[in-house]
């Protein structure tokens, strides 16, 4: 049942926003109220406060509570290869042109990113991919896969590697077998696959300086969903400014960019929400 918020209320919550921003740094000011009063009513819950003015005070008081929240405001729901259609697409449309574009270049690089990788299921899927792909090519390129996060939590943990039955459920056995090594009740990523990915803390709706640039192929998918239009189109515009030319951007099955954006990019499947950026600018 989605929550309705008067006047009085949605003034708080503004007041509740700019306060987290200011005190902790994390700017949650734009993104969908519908996912931003849910997670609070939770929060609300957990420490036993009945109106966001209380859960102010609290905050003044429990400063801890700060990190707690934004871990509750993060969306860290993944699975290794959640959408199958568009990492066959990308290997079926994307690497080939990408593959061939760098060797008639004499380019030996390959640069990704995913650009909300929560525990790592994202980052270590395109890693195998790569690795299925390029297969006794692999040695020939100089690869690395950057994997940010808000959450320092999903990212201490994505670093480890190590994955329960439940998590690599919908994987197959030939991927299991060549990519992983099963211990006890965990499978444990390959040293050399978990090598390709590099992990760092990146805020995707910060103002800083633009991240990352020259990136072959960049990955932001389902975060776009959670974020009001404007936001949406500042992260999408600091995306494309990441992107090499030409590179490749991989949304969400539900996400597409702005307006504003659609002339510069080409859509390679709607589907797999698969976009390359044009040559010309």
């Amino acid at each position: 049942m989605a929550i309705r918020l008067n006047e009085s209320d949605t003034t708080t919550l503004d007041l509740l926003l700019e306060k987290v921003y200011r005190h902790s740094g994390y700017d949650f000011r734009e993104y969908k109220r519908g996912t931003v009063t849910r997670r609070l009513q939770r929060r609300l819950r957990v420490v036993g406060m009945k109106t966001y003015r209380d859960y102010m005070w609290f905050l003044d008081t429990h400063p801890e509570e700060y990190q707690r929240l934004t871990e509750d405001f993060t969306i860290k729901t993944s699975s290794f290869f959640r959408n199958p259609y568009a990492f066959q697409q990308v290997t079926r449309i994307v690497l080939p042109e990408l593959i061939a574009n760098k060797r008639k270049q004499g380019e030996h690089r390959l640069r990704l990113w995913s650009a909300a990788c929560a525990h790592g299921e994202e980052p270590y899927s395109i890693a195998i991919m790569l690795n299925e792909y390029l297969g006794h090519s692999l040695p020939d390129f100089d690869i690395l896969i950057h994997a940010t996060d808000i959450s320092r939590q999903a990212l201490e943990e994505a670093q480890a590697g190590i994955y329960s039955s439940k998590d690599v459920k919908g994987l197959n056995t030939a991927i299991l077998e060549s990519c992983f090594t099963h211990r006890g009740e965990s499978y444990v990523l390959r040293a050399d696959i978990k090598q390709m990915v590099s992990f760092s803390y990146f805020d995707l709706t910060s103002t800083v300086e633009q991240p990352l640039v020259n990136q072959d192929c960049i990955f932001c998918c389902n975060v776009l969903i959670y974020l009001r239009d404007k936001l949406q189109e500042r992260v999408l515009g600091m995306l494309y400014n990441s992107l090499a030319t030409p590179g490749y951007l991989i949304l969400g099955e539900v996400e597409t960019p702005p307006s504003n954006l659609r002339e510069k990019l080409e859509c390679l499947d709607i589907k797999a929400r698969i976009y390359r950026k044009n040559e010309r600018e």
